[in-house]
């Protein structure tokens, strides 16, 4: 009997989790560590939201130059796959217009829709969107919850 694959679509939110110390981020290494029948995807914009919120955190000392460096040429390799942002735009859209939410984060929702994927996220604001009764919202889970 075949193991069972469970598809993850991990916002910047969760993978920044994985670098830097920030609340949940035990919850998030929890994914880190859930086996080879872990798939975890992003669209490809996942690894410029994790530069910036790294050079964020750089600016206000939260962060060292090394750790920044560090997360810029590792910040794909937890990944099973991204996939190419431009593939994802026609069906984002669709959510910002249903969701009244940025673009951004609408990818996620378009690639776990895309997947049959479990959005997985710790953006408070999305979670409470993707909660609101509507036809074709993929799964999602709040980190803190994982």
């Amino acid at each position: 009997m075949a193991a069972e694959v469970r598809a993850w679509v991990v916002d910047a939110s969760v993978a920044f989790a994985w670098f830097a110390a920030v609340p949940n981020a035990e919850q998030a290494s929890r994914l880190l560590e859930a086996g080879p029948g872990t798939l975890l995807l992003a669209p490809d914009l996942v690894l410029v939201e994790l530069l910036n919120a790294a050079w964020k955190c750089r600016r206000l000392g939260a962060i060292t130059s090394e750790q920044f460096q560090m997360l810029a040429n590792r910040g794909s390799e937890p990944f099973s796959r991204l996939f190419p942002s431009a593939a994802l735009l026609a069906r984002a859209a669709h959510w910002c217009h249903e969701l009244d939410h940025p673009p951004y984060d609408c990818l996620y929702v378009a690639l776990a829709e895309r997947e049959r994927a479990t959005l997985i996220t710790a953006d408070q604001r999305l979670l409470r969107k993707l909660q609101q009764p509507r036809t074709g919202l993929p799964l999602v889970m709040d980190l803190a919850n994982f």
